[in-house]
């Protein structure tokens, strides 16, 4: 176990390039990128940047046209954006195009005014498809544009169920319309489903203004004094971490509730998250208060469960103006919002932010422009999903950062990643770094019975899926908790633990994924595993593979091990993932007492000291990851006092350093800072003040 320094300086590549590219400059850059990246991501990135002309066939190309319209100096007028935009025939590229679209059309809003902008929706109306006009439609509520006659824009669409709910976004800004006013009414009574019923119910409120009521959004007052802080969480089940999309950020996003209104100026927290029709049918409320000063707000979002973070940008609209409305009926309109991700969800969220007057604060990392370069390298098979999902999120990413008011960033990043990637803070400071991926750490006080019933299920058969065998018991476990996706690489963990020998002297447990109703990543992964695990007969009963379970279960489970299946040697930790910005999941396990490994890559290196109080290993291959892997579990055997000792040294470091209350602190400060900022920082866009925070958003 040796220390070493695992910060590097970012060094450019092709993506970094592109980032620096202009119309018409650089024809010898724009040229290495051409060389370097896939024709599929190359070509449409050049479009965007460099000022390629797209080629008419190519829909990417068309779209990747309408992104660079926001690039250019001087913003179009509104008929130039609403005639700029592509109807593709390709349903997802469509509905990034319309994403696109709702951000130049609040540009040309504010450059041009709303009169021409009512105007080029009344022109555009007249001759739109359903799938177009429910985009005008949600153009003109956004803007308080009353531009279609309510008879006219009732007619437009029938039968199709998205141009049904942009409908009643749009009548619910008509307060003096009676018939606007019974088609809402109507349309609430004959709601087919749990989704049509709230968002009937929300537009109907917004029209009669808050009085009318309803149990879905109704909340104890707000008595507290200080700020109100949303946060939106948006990707996978909020009650089930480490699920489908959802992973150590909501843990944070919980625990982070909690803690801030214990500080002073912080009155309340509200979660931002989403409800499918299958959550909803379930549910008489969407708001949770507890008397800690943390409501969980659920926007309902016209899905089954909550939409993959790909397909976010079809449900942007209204998932806008459903924070929007449900923050402002549940009395919870924020001073601040805070965004993490680089995608429609938080787009929408800070859209709602800026018409509500909130100030932002966005948490940026270089995920995923980082991984880029290899992803969508020349000669690699072309994923064109992929790469038109990617290039949308570097998009997206750019008008988060020149929107916010506030910057952070996380620690522990290379020196000048984020500016190599970012152009705009090349000239300004970075970002400031605030820990993220804190959950609550002091010891858990688990019930005894909830312990061993855990500790049981690792051994309880006839799951369908692996267990452990009782000869297991006295073994050293190796315990890896997080969501089945490729970048968390499971199966790259069980590959190396089989293919090296290492069942002979640990048992692997497995923890995460809903294995019951799988989405298809996890279906891959589990697939994967079931795959492997089938060539090493000899290892059955060595390995256990578990569904997500909650926060408190997983802190349970580890602090359990060492009590109830105790071992010669330290029980032991493994993140095999391909990055981690943070790594909630390595706390909580270094604060359990369990000897961790996790990827050189990433943040990790910002706590883990080599070889003091954890280890770092390079994940990027089978062949590096085998090799530490095995290092790691015959070190931990070889010698278990200096193992034991490595692993005291990280539970030392999280009681010092990450305890939530600290963190909750330091997020405190930046959320008062930037309510009371009167001017944008250095490293935001400089853009007119928003109205008062307690603006009625209609």
């Amino acid at each position: 176990m040796i220390s070493q320094d695992t910060r590097t300086t970012a060094v450019a590549d092709p993506v970094a390039v592109l980032r620096t590219l202009t119309p018409g400059a650089g024809p010898d850059r724009a040229d290495a990128v051409r060389r370097a990246l896939h024709p599929g991501f190359a070509g449409p990135a050049l479009v965007e940047y460099a000022g390629a002309v797209p080629d008419g066939t190519d829909p990417d190309g068309a779209v990747a046209a309408l992104r660079a319209l926001t690039r250019r100096t001087g913003t179009p007028g509104p008929g130039e954006v609403l005639v700029a935009v592509p109807e593709t025939g390709d349903a997802a590229l469509d509905d990034l195009a319309g994403s696109v679209a709702l951000d130049l059309f609040a540009d040309a809003v504010a450059a041009h005014g709303k009169a021409a902008a009512a105007a080029a929706i009344g022109t555009a109306f007249a001759v739109a498809p359903p799938r177009r006009g429910a985009l005008l439609l949600d153009l003109a509520e956004r803007h308080g544009l009353h531009c279609l006659p309510v008879s006219a824009a009732a007619d437009a669409g029938p039968g199709d169920r998205r141009y049904r709910h942009a409908l009643w976004r749009y009548l619910s800004q008509l307060d003096e319309a009676p018939a606007a006013t019974e088609i809402l009414a109507a349309a609430h009574i004959r709601a087919a489903d749990p989704y049509e019923r709230a968002l009937s119910a929300v537009c109907l409120a917004r029209q009669s203004g808050q009085g009318f009521e309803s149990p879905l959004w109704t909340v104890p007052a707000a008595d507290r004094r200080g700020l109100t802080v949303a946060q939106s969480m948006l990707l996978g089940s909020f009650d089930q971490p480490g699920a489908g999309a959802s992973g150590g950020l909501t843990v944070l996003a919980r625990h982070l509730g909690t803690a801030l209104p214990r500080h002073a100026g912080i009155a309340r927290v509200v979660t931002l998250t989403l409800a499918g029709r299958d959550l909803l049918r379930d549910r008489d409320t969407l708001a949770e208060a507890g008397d800690d000063g943390h409501l969980v707000l659920r926007l309902p979002v016209d899905s089954p469960g909550p939409p993959p973070q790909a397909a976010l940008a079809r449900h942007r609209p209204a998932i806008g103006f459903l924070a929007r409305h449900l923050l402002w009926l549940a009395d919870r309109t924020p001073d601040v919002v805070h965004v993490r991700y680089s995608d429609d969800g938080s787009a929408a969220v800070a859209d709602a932010a800026r018409a509500m007057g909130a100030r932002t604060v966005f948490t940026l990392t270089a995920d995923p422009h980082r991984s880029l370069a290899e992803r969508h390298r020349a000669g690699r098979p072309g994923d064109r999903q992929a790469a038109r999902f990617d290039l949308h999120r570097m998009y997206t990413a750019d008008r988060l950062v020149a929107a916010a008011d506030t910057l952070l960033g996380l620690p522990g990043r290379p020196d000048g990643e984020l500016a190599a990637y970012f152009p705009r803070l090349r000239e300004r400071p970075e970002p400031e770094s605030v820990a993220e991926g804190i959950p609550v750490v002091s010891p858990v006080a688990a019930a005894e019975v909830r312990q061993e019933q855990l500790i049981d299920s690792l051994f309880a058969a006839g799951s369908g899926l692996p267990r452990l065998v009782p000869e297991a018991r006295g073994l050293p476990v190796v315990l890896s908790v997080g969501r089945l996706h490729p970048v968390k690489q499971q199966d790259l963990l069980v590959e190396a633990w089989l293919s090296r020998g290492l069942y002979r002297h640990t048992a692997l447990v497995l923890v995460g994924g809903d294995t019951t109703d799988p989405n298809d990543d996890e279906a891959r992964i589990l697939g994967r595993i079931r795959e492997l695990a089938s060539r090493y007969p000899a290892a059955a009963g060595r390995l256990a593979v578990l569904a997500a379970v909650s926060n408190e279960d997983v802190r349970s489970l580890e602090h359990g091990l060492s009590r109830r299946l105790p071992a010669p040697t330290p029980h032991l930790y493994v993140c095999p993932s391909r990055k981690e910005e943070f790594g909630i999941a390595v706390l909580e396990a270094m604060d359990a007492g369990l000897l961790v490994l996790g990827p050189r890559r990433g943040g990790l290196g910002h706590y883990i000291d080599h070889g003091r109080n954890g280890l770092l290993a390079d994940t990027s291959s089978l062949a590096a990851f085998g090799d530490a892997l095995t290092a790691f579990v015959r070190g931990a055997a070889d010698d278990p006092v200096r193992a034991r000792a490595v692993a005291a040294a990280g539970r030392d470091t999280v009681a010092r350093r990450f305890g939530i209350h600290e963190v909750a602190g330091r997020f405190a400060a930046v959320y008062q800072r930037t309510a009371g900022t009167t001017a944008r920082p250095a490293t935001a866009n400089l853009l007119e003040g928003p109205p008062s925070p307690n603006a009625d958003p209609r």
